[in-house]
């Protein structure tokens, strides 16, 4: 049975974790200029303007978020991994997760030609949907939208570009230097059955030292685990000894 796109609709505000105000604004995400073109426009808009905003304010956050957390990398890499992060492949995905393509209000040729799928449609509906966010909801509800979409991709990054794999090196300090072994436990599970976020915490001696939000398990373990090392290297602990 074919859903109609209202429930869809719902389905998909429902979702999110966070309510928007302004509806209307909400809708404009999924308005595609070839649906305009064949309809005379109507009172609608395109989704071409947030799109523009979308891109600065997505680079923004994700460009504040590397400087944040990976001190210890130059300009040049967090360049390349802003790259890795930001574009089309990578947002054409995370649209994907939130299923905004059956939500895309496209034009008859646009819709048969697989416009639903089609990445660069995709991405720019990703684009508009942060803008919208962004001007109902203000940075803050922002900021913690794009952490918590992108942090599993930002580990991933950082891993497959080499760089440092926290949980052996959390063992590894934590067993130095207080003969303990971390637990990391899951605190909460929310989000819908098909994007579920977990938060993990990093337990040594007793202590919450680190706590991460993923889509999977084993990232939301790395982040509480980076947290963790951060924490410790704040207090002189290192790998090397006091």
């Amino acid at each position: 049975m074919k859903v109609k796109r209202e429930e869809l609709f719902k389905r998909f505000k429902d979702g999110l974790p966070f309510a928007f105000k302004d509806e209307g604004l909400l809708e404009r995400v999924f308005v595609h200029s070839s649906y305009l073109n064949e309809r005379g426009g109507k009172g609608l808009v395109s989704n071409e303007r947030l799109e523009f905003l979308g891109d600065a304010v997505l680079s923004s956050i994700i460009s504040h978020i590397l400087y944040e957390r990976y001190a210890e990398l130059e300009e040049g890499e967090l360049t390349r991994i802003r790259a890795r992060l930001v574009n089309r492949r990578t947002l054409a995905r995370l649209a994907r997760d939130l299923d905004l393509g059956p939500l895309m209000l496209l034009g008859k040729g646009e819709r048969k030609s697989g416009g639903m799928e089609n990445p660069t449609i995709l991405a720019n509906a990703f684009e508009a949907l942060v803008a919208a966010v962004y001007l109902d909801g203000g940075y803050r509800t922002t900021f913690s939208f794009i952490e918590r979409m992108f942090s599993p991709l930002i580990e991933s990054s950082i891993e497959k570009a080499g760089h440092f794999d926290y949980k052996p090196g959390l063992q590894e300090l934590t067993q130095r230097h207080f003969k303990k072994a971390p637990v990391y436990r899951v605190v909460k599970e929310e989000g819908p059955a098909h994007r579920r976020f977990f938060t993990i915490e990093v337990v040594i001696g007793g202590k919450v030292l680190g706590r991460g939000t993923a889509t999977r398990k084993k990232d939301a373990e790395q982040i509480s685990a980076h947290e963790a090392l951060e924490r410790l290297k704040k207090k002189g602990y290192t790998l090397k000894g006091l």
